[in-house]
């Protein structure tokens, strides 16, 4: 079966469709959910957006989507004190690079700047918070530990007399 494009136009004065080359159209690239199958239905494997005004709105969803799911891990983060080598919290910080590099990548080019700007301090409000409960954790840990040799000292010098 020979691979052709089309765009379907519809309009007042001419219902008719219509032939692009998709491959030389800038525009934002969709692809629908893998797996789904309906029963009677077009099978699409890509959707091309070509309106600027909603292109920056899907980037703009999608990020948002994304944004929440990060949230929502680091919400558990914080609630879950059982971590005391600060691991949970360094891997937070992995996945807050790994959005804010899929977000320079994919969706920077289709948003506003300043919807950008937003997203990106965003980022960087959680991206401090994880930075300072690492820092409290470690000097936690540290004081722990000052203590502990500080006792053993203690300990040693009294059995010496």
């Amino acid at each position: 079966m020979i691979d052709k494009r089309y765009f379907v136009v519809k309009n007042k004065n001419d219902p008719s469709i219509t032939y692009f080359e998709y491959n030389q159209m800038e525009g934002y690239d969709l692809s629908p959910k893998k797996n789904i199958k309906i029963k009677d239905a077009i099978n699409i494997n890509k959707v091309v957006i070509i309106n600027p005004s909603l292109m920056q709105k899907v980037a703009k969803k999608k990020l948002d989507l994304k944004f929440k799911k990060l949230l929502e891990s680091m919400s558990v983060i914080f609630d879950s004190d059982d971590d005391s080598s600060g691991d949970s919290y360094r891997q937070g910080l992995n996945e807050i690079n790994k959005l804010r590099l899929e977000a320079k990548m994919k969706y920077q080019n289709y948003m506003e700047e300043e919807a950008y700007q937003v997203f990106e301090k965003k980022l960087e409000i959680l991206e401090q918070e994880l930075k300072a409960r690492i820092y409290y954790l470690e000097q936690y840990y540290y004081q722990k530990q000052l203590e502990n040799e500080y006792q053993e000292e203690n300990a040693i010098g009294r059995r010496g007399r």
